[in-house]
């Protein structure tokens, strides 16, 4: 059974990461950037988006450590701020589609868990059960995360499409794209990690707030 369980986990964690980027890339795309269409990113083929460190070695570990949560990323796809109809503004959108689909799978994943064990019945020691607890766990995580005002990190992303933001970063190490690919996502991971306590309480924080607004009881 255990086994069983590992194997959900890590199919689960996969497509929900896989899911986060499609997002990023149909946003592009209908805001009129198909660099990640013509790419190839907007597939389901895990093997497009794979990512070694994001998708394979941090969420191993965390695994390992018996860390409570599963977090990763896949590879981000491709975008052209360039190319977008609408500028920032439409930045913003493609930005946040990740972090929006992974909270929408968590409040989908929350209705099923509703329905099928209150009022079908099936028990938390049910596979599909397991597979939607997952999915709501895995995608709370991954939505909080994303969240996060580091560079690497949709949130980064999203607050710099602010002037005032944008103008504050400008004046940091963080203005230069060579610093930003040595070192950014290294540093913010390094401040994740300083401030793990925090996260876990707000991540336990939102997790209830789902089994509070559904009435679940897991």
């Amino acid at each position: 059974m255990e086994s069983i369980y590992l194997i959900i986990q890590v199919v689960v964690f996969i497509y929900s990461v896989i899911l986060h980027e499609i997002a990023h890339g149909w946003m592009a795309n209908r805001f009129g950037d198909d660099t990640a269409k013509v790419s190839g990113r907007l597939s389901l083929n895990p093997l497009v988006h794979i990512d070694l460190f994001g998708s394979v070695i941090v969420p191993l570990l965390l695994l390992i450590s018996n860390s409570g949560f599963l977090f990763g990323w896949a590879k981000p796809v491709p975008v052209n701020p360039y190319r977008l109809r609408g500028g920032q503004a439409a930045y913003r959108w493609v930005s946040l589609a990740g972090v929006a689909t992974n909270f929408g799978l968590a409040i989908f994943s929350a209705i099923v868990l509703k329905i099928t064990t209150q009022y079908f019945g099936f028990t938390t020691n049910h596979l599909g059960v397991i597979l939607f607890i997952e999915l709501l766990k895995i995608n709370v995580v991954l939505g909080v995360f994303n969240l996060i005002p580091f560079p690497g990190f949709d949130g980064f992303n999203f607050l710099f499409t602010f002037k005032p933001v944008a103008a504050l970063i400008l004046k940091t190490p963080f203005r230069d794209p060579m610093f930003m690919a040595r070192y950014g996502l290294f540093i913010s991971i390094i401040l994740v990690f300083a401030l793990m306590s925090v996260i876990g309480q707000l991540l336990n924080l939102i997790l209830g707030l789902f089994i509070t607004i559904f009435g679940l009881y897991l």
